[in-house]
């Protein structure tokens, strides 16, 4: 059947739920497709506002640029389904299976998605974020009321997201395994419980995000913004951290065995206790961090910035700190050119507050000789006992061996000299 560019009427509501229906920029508003089978449909740019798609079988339909606001497509089969461009602003998708679904650039705000299937589901560049909390009290709602996007306990398992906005989202204990979500914006999102494990978020923000009790093992984070964040209990064993922000994050009892967090950003980041043992903090951060009562056996910190840090029951059993600095600034060597260098091949030097700093090493001083009086004009021949003693205290001069000239072959240069007129 094609009501293409039509507007359907409720008898004709009944026949349309048929597999490859063309409903093409139809208006169906409203309209009551409840388990319809709708398998293959053209509904390119049709207009489904408040239409009850509940239970119907949309498998491989094509319903992009559609407008499905409101829509209710709660448990609805939408596998392989076309939702490019699609408007599903606080549509019901729970519990909704969209395996492989094509939701690119779909905007799904406030949308339910709550339990929904979006296994290898494309949404790049999606727009699923809720919108920010009012900053005047007199205009917040009823917190009952608030609308948001919902994906509680989703499966995103290996989603492509890529770009994807989620800022203040609801993804409590949602499945996003190996699921795709480099730069994509998560700000404030709740994200609570998710399995993220080997999840790729390369360059995601991530800020104020609610990480508590998540699993990002082995997951990929490398300049991921995670200022603020609570990884509390979290478990980020082999986690890639690399240069990722974590400034003031809390990562209280988190689990990051073997993280790679080569040049992160962690200060004032709360880490007590946390499980650090072998995880790579090679020049790291760490600012004013509380590490009290932390595991960082075999953990590697050189050249870590360590200025302030609260290490009161740390284990550092095995912990390479080699170059690292309780001061702010790696260890220096002051060369007898005058350059200064990094320190290597020479074990590591650690200061706590209170020590005096270490002191360069340089160039001994060249010893001053004591300067030499004047002698006095000598009144006898013979010397006095005074004088003899002066030249006792001279420092003794090596002898100075003159060479023979070259005219008197032979001739002795210890020998007196002649005096003039005498006979030799």
């Amino acid at each position: 059947m094609s009501v293409s560019g039509s507007s359907v009427s409720g008898s004709e509501v009944e026949v349309l739920g048929t597999p490859g229906t063309d409903a093409t920029r139809a208006s169906l508003v409203g309209a009551s497709l409840r388990k319809a089978d709708m398998s293959g449909a053209m509904m390119r740019w049709a207009n489904l506002s408040g239409a009850d798609l509940s239970e119907a079988n949309l498998r491989k339909a094509d319903i992009s640029g559609a407008v499905l606001t409101g829509a209710d497509l709660h448990l609805a089969v939408c596998i392989r389904a076309d939702l490019r461009w699609a408007n599903l602003v606080e549509a019901n998708l729970g519990s909704a299976n969209l395996t492989r679904a094509d939701m690119t650039g779909s905007i799904l705000t406030c949308a339910d998605l709550r339990k929904a299937n979006l296994t290898r589901a494309k949404l790049g560049k999606a727009d699923l974020a809720t919108p920010p909390p009012a900053e005047d009290a007199s205009a917040k709602t009823d917190a009952a009321e608030a609308k948001v996007t919902d994906l509680s306990e989703a499966m995103l398992t290996r989603a492509e997201m890529t770009g994807a906005n989620l800022s203040y989202s609801l993804l409590a204990r949602a499945n996003l395994t190996r699921t795709v979500l480099t730069e994509a914006n998560l700000t404030n999102a709740g994200l609570a419980g998710i399995v993220a494990s080997r999840a790729i978020l390369n360059g995601a923000d991530l800020s104020g995000a609610d990480l508590t009790g998540a699993n990002l093992s082995g997951a990929t984070l490398a300049g991921a913004n995670l200022t603020g964040a609570n990884l509390t209990s979290a478990d980020v064993s082999g986690a890639n951290l690399t240069g990722a922000n974590l400034t003031g994050a809390i990562l209280t009892g988190a689990i990051a065995r073997g993280a790679k967090l080569a040049k992160a950003n962690m200060r004032n980041v709360h880490l007590s206790p946390a499980d650090l043992s072998g995880a790579d903090l090679t020049g790291a951060d760490l600012t004013d961090a509380n590490v009290s009562g932390a595991n960082l056996s075999k953990a590697t910190l050189i050249r870590a910035n360590l200025a302030g840090v609260n290490l009161l029951g740390a284990d550092l059993t095995g912990a390479d700190l080699s170059q690292a600095s309780l001061f702010g600034e790696p260890p220096l060597l002051e060369t007898l050119g005058g350059t200064k260098e990094i320190e290597t091949g020479r074990p590591a030097v650690i200061r706590t507050p209170g020590d005096e700093p270490r002191p360069a090493i340089a160039a001994a001083a060249p010893v001053k000789q004591p300067a030499k009086e004047p002698a006095a004009p000598a009144r006898d021949s013979a010397p006095s006992k005074e004088a003899a003693a002066d030249s006792s205290k001279e420092p003794i001069k090596d002898p100075v061996v003159k060479e023979p000239p070259a005219s008197v072959p032979g001739s002795d240069p210890l020998a007196p000299a002649k005096q003039p007129g005498k006979p030799s």
